[in-house]
């Protein structure tokens, strides 16, 4: 044991002064969301994870279609700047590089939202919509909300733009949160962006195939020194939870 951590400390070393992050295994261990980060039985994000000692870690979920837990799995970490048709979970399905941009300016909205508010519910389903829209639209579809501060059919005509929702029905439109984030382009800030995505034995699972979590995303801290530690701990990003539950209304304090 002992030697096969010194191993992967040296690994973590040469990655470090070739001055290229390339994808690494790591392992994901998930602690929870705070109480009343949910909205119509899902929990938005983000979550939190500790990572190599590290607590309270925030990370966001981009994958609506998988299911994590409070556990523990292996996933590959890949830095924005590294993503590949092959390195992520969304690119195995066929996602691009620009859907991943628009990705990354989401997340950063859903980051600066104060924690439990509206806002931070409207990015967080827009996160997941830039991905799978047909999956959030229909899951706004089927699970209305029609009292209080935000009803599904105001979610939906955010993400997808006004007069997405129509006669009880989310239209997955190309309006909105979703047009906004493709017109931001590559986002500035993301230089310390990872992508988390679970592996299935010994590769990476593609995206809503039954995977054994989500993929997340997360930020490293700004620094060289705490960059450093995260790759040499081997742990250069982590999961988080989604703790789905379709028809879940009552979040559990983490």
């Amino acid at each position: 044991m002992k030697k096969a951590i010194q191993s992967s400390l040296w690994v973590g070393v040469v990655v470090l002064f070739a001055g290229t992050w390339a994808a690494a295994a790591t392992s994901v261990t998930l602690t929870g969301p705070p109480p009343g980060y949910s909205y119509d039985g899902i929990y938005v994000s983000p979550y939190y994870a500790t990572v190599g000692g590290v607590t309270n870690v925030p990370v966001v979920c981009d994958d609506f279609g998988d299911n994590s837990t409070l556990s523990t799995w292996n996933a590959t970490v890949t830095p924005f700047t590294s993503i590949s048709p092959t390195n992520t979970s969304w690119s195995l399905a066929g996602k691009s590089l620009t859907q991943y941009d628009a990705v990354a300016w989401l997340t950063l909205q859903v980051l600066q939202q104060t924690p439990g508010t509206t806002g931070q519910i409207i990015y967080s389903f827009a996160d997941w919509a830039l991905f799978d829209p047909s999956g959030v639209a229909s899951y706004l579809t089927k699970n209305p909300v029609s009292t209080g501060t935000l009803t599904s059919a105001a979610l939906c005509n955010d993400i997808f733009g006004s007069g997405a929702y129509s006669a009880g029905v989310c239209n997955a439109a190309g309006g909105g949160l979703i047009a906004a984030a493709y017109a931001a382009g590559v986002p500035a800030g993301i230089g310390n962006m990872v992508i988390i995505s679970p592996d299935s034995g010994t590769s990476i699972c593609k995206a809503e195939t039954g995977c054994v979590a989500q993929e997340f995303i997360a930020f490293v801290p700004e620094g060289g020194a705490a960059l450093a530690y995260l790759v040499l701990a081997g742990l250069c990003c982590f999961g988080a939870i989604f703790l789905r539950s379709r028809r879940q209304t009552t979040v559990p304090a983490a």
